[in-house]
């Protein structure tokens, strides 16, 4: 019972991890969208829409890393029971 624990907690904390970038995410295309449609995208590093796109791409990324981080916790947590014939 208590790695049943661990796993519900482990889960827990990384859907709340999840769910946090994914509003970041949202929110941060809507910058870029803003952005895009007044065309107010800097020259400077980290302003152009070259930097936009990539801190976009990586965020993406990120929560593809964290979503496959927590299949991957979940099966592994299955694979560590023992095997019972029926």
């Amino acid at each position: 019972m208590e790695k049943i624990r661990e796993l519900a907690t482990l889960l827990e904390s990384g859907i709340t991890d999840y769910d946090d970038q994914l509003k970041t995410l949202q929110s941060e295309r809507l910058k870029y969208i803003r952005l895009t449609m007044t065309d107010g995208f800097g020259t400077e590093e980290g302003a152009s829409k070259e930097s936009w796109l990539l801190h976009l791409k990586q965020v993406e990324d990120s929560l593809g890393l964290r979503l496959k981080a927590l299949r991957q916790a979940v099966q592994d947590f299955a694979d560590s029971f023992p095997k019972q014939e029926t």
